[in-house]
Order: C-alpha cells, then sequence, then structure tokens
C-alpha cells in the first residue's frame, strides 16, 4: 500500500510539469490520468485542481494527438490497471495523498 501511494505522489510530480507536445508514453500518461481521476472522485473538493494538471499534462500537444493518445490501447490498458489498483486502496488514506499532493504544488 505505501508503495502505490508512494508512486500516487510520483505522479503529481511529473504531472506539475508543461510539456511540449506528448513526450509521454500512452501508458505513462494514462497511469497519470487515472490517478488524478481517482483523487477527483475520492477528493471532490479538489477536483478543478486536478483537471487543471491534466491541462498541464498535455499543454502543447494537439487535441488530435490527445485524443489519439487516449483512444491507444496502451493508454486504455494502464488506465484501467491504475484505476483497479488505486480502487483497492483505503478511500481515506487515499483522499488524504491527494489532498497533500496538491498543497505540495
Amino acid at each position: 500500500m505505501k508503495f502505490r501511494l508512494a508512486c500516487l505522489s510520483l505522479v503529481f510530480g511529473l504531472s506539475s510539469l508543461a510539456f511540449a507536445k506528448l513526450p509521454l508514453p500512452n501508458d505513462a500518461l494514462g497511469k497519470i490520468e487515472a490517478a488524478l481521476d481517482h483523487c477527483a472522485r475520492v477528493n471532490p473538493k479538489g477536483a478543478p485542481a486536478y483537471q487543471e494538471k491534466k491541462k498541464i499534462l498535455v499543454q502543447g500537444a494537439s487535441g488530435e494527438e490527445v485524443t489519439k493518445a487516449r483512444s491507444s490501447k496502451e493508454y486504455q490498458d494502464a488506465y484501467d490497471q491504475a484505476t483497479a489498483e488505486l480502487g483497492q486502496e483505503p478511500v481515506e488514506q487515499t483522499a488524504k495523498t491527494c489532498a497533500a499532493a496538491l498543497k505540495g504544488d
């Protein structure tokens, strides 16, 4: 569990960077966006901030590039896997980790 929470914290560190185009592999994008979407569900007050992180993550890429990446099998498989793993974590602990990650910005 601590490993998954550490990974979630790492995801926030990566997602705070502004990327030009989409230099991330589709699977990495899927994992990061799954974590951000999960955090928006368990910490609804922070949902706008998590959505903003998703926008920053794909900043510089065209809408077509983002759509293509999100529709890829690699993205979808990674997104589904990360969502399933995060769904197994205690909601209270995950909400605390998500909220703390926002405070660290």
